[in-house]
């Protein structure tokens, strides 16, 4: 009899030892797969630091691009939502916060086109991907600046200014 009462604890512990081991698998795996998914999430943050407002371009690097609007306080959230991002850009009330920008990512200065009231910079910042040519040179950098404001994009600023 005692031998039919200690196989029955035997099997009941084993129970619990074999439910254990597979809560810290699945635990495992979870950890595992939010480690696959959480530095692709960080590596999304907003181009430009501090701007009034966003845009963000998807489905073509062209002025094709489906343009989405974003106020500062929802912009990450917007741009996390958007599945093939192919650029975004900022608005900034004071234009040296957009030439700020361009200097964090040490972009270099290669084309300036004045139009009406606005004065186009594009550039080139091997810190960013992507880009598109103009006039034969890469560009993946955007400033275009309206008496005191500009709005800085990359690869370029689509919808107007």
């Amino acid at each position: 009899m005692t031998g039919k009462i200690f196989d029955a604890f035997l099997k009941e512990k084993g129970d619990l030892i074999m439910r254990g081991r597979w809560f810290t698998v699945m635990g495992a795996m979870a950890m595992s797969l939010a480690l696959l998914f959480v530095p692709q999430l960080m590596d999304k943050g907003l181009l430009f630091d501090g701007a009034e407002s966003y845009t963000f371009y998807s489905q073509s690097e062209s002025s094709q691009a489906q343009i989405v609007l974003a106020d500062a306080s929802e912009a990450l959230a917007v741009k996390w939502s958007i599945a093939s991002l192919t650029g975004e850009s900022a608005r900034y009330e004071d234009a040296e916060e957009a030439f700020a920008q361009a200097e964090k990512y040490r972009a270099e200065l290669l084309i300036v086109r004045t139009v009406q009231d606005v004065t186009d910079y594009y550039y080139y910042s091997p810190c960013l991907g992507g880009g598109v040519v103009l006039e034969g040179k890469k560009i993946n950098l955007h400033i275009a600046v309206r008496d005191s404001s500009a709005n800085i994009g990359s690869p370029l600023i689509f919808g107007g200014y």
